[in-house]
């Protein structure tokens, strides 16, 4: 009779050092490949949320204007005081140098009081995208926003005369937009966690025109929508397309 004898099983306890570097390296090889592709991803993401929103907007203004002869009012102002002209400090870092303030005069209110803009919702100190605004009538002297010279020619604006030519506003939540022709003001899609909807103010902007460049029109003129960091529609198709020939 045979006896067998029993050999006890020995677990493995742990990889060893040759197998954690053949492991970390094909890690470090996969991260390599996945976080640029991941990140270019999330810009194209935004590059093209960013380009149909303004399209949407765009074509919503115009809808409003032909349904009921004018534009929308209780669009957000960017400053803060419209006596004193303060920005509203929660804006994009990149859309401070874009902007100036332009003061409204008789002819300049009046011009906007007849293309159906008399009230605008201004933010305190600190306010991001999701805080309600206190409503605003603009009075002769009030102060707003509006790009500055270079920017009208970056966003292909027509510059004869520039200061003070145009006006630009935010699609906010308490825009007549909202609910007429649009179900709510969209938000710019974050690119990073610095420009969180809560960190900064996300909505897009609509651009008027008040002036010929010289004289106060008789009514004011829409002229497009921008994003939140100033840029138009041409930057971000380029971007689109420049994320994707990086893949």
């Amino acid at each position: 009779m045979k006896t067998h004898l029993f050999k006890p099983f020995r677990s493995r306890q742990a990889f060893t050092l040759i197998e954690l570097i053949v492991v970390l390296t094909i890690l470090v090889g996969l991260a390599g490949v996945l976080v640029p592709a991941v990140t270019n991803m999330v810009t194209r993401t935004n590059r093209s949320t960013s380009a149909v929103n303004i399209s949407e907007i765009a074509g919503a203004v115009q809808r409003f204007e032909a349904i009921y002869m004018e534009y929308p009012d209780n669009l957000d102002s960017l400053v803060t005081n419209p006596v004193l002209g303060t920005g509203l400090n929660t804006l994009y870092p990149s859309l401070g140098s874009l902007l100036e303030t332009v003061t409204l005069d008789a002819d300049t209110l009046t011009a906007l009081n007849n293309a159906g803009i008399s009230s605008v919702g201004v933010h305190a100190v600190n306010d991001t995208t999701f805080d309600a605004p206190t409503a605003f009538t603009l009075l002769n002297s009030s102060i707003i926003s509006g790009p500055t010279a270079a920017h009208q020619v970056t966003l292909g604006l027509e510059t004869t005369g520039s200061a003070g030519k145009y006006i630009v506003l935010g699609i906010g939540a308490r825009s007549e937009l909202n609910g007429t022709v649009m179900v709510d003001a969209p938000v710019h899609f974050p690119r990073d966690a610095a420009s969180n909807p809560e960190a900064v103010y996300s909505r897009f902007f609509a651009i008027f025109q008040i002036t010929d460049g010289t004289d106060a029109l008789t009514r004011a003129k829409f002229v497009g929508v921008i994003a939140p960091d100033g840029s138009g529609m041409s930057t971000q198709l380029d971007g689109y397309y420049t994320s994707t020939a990086n893949d």
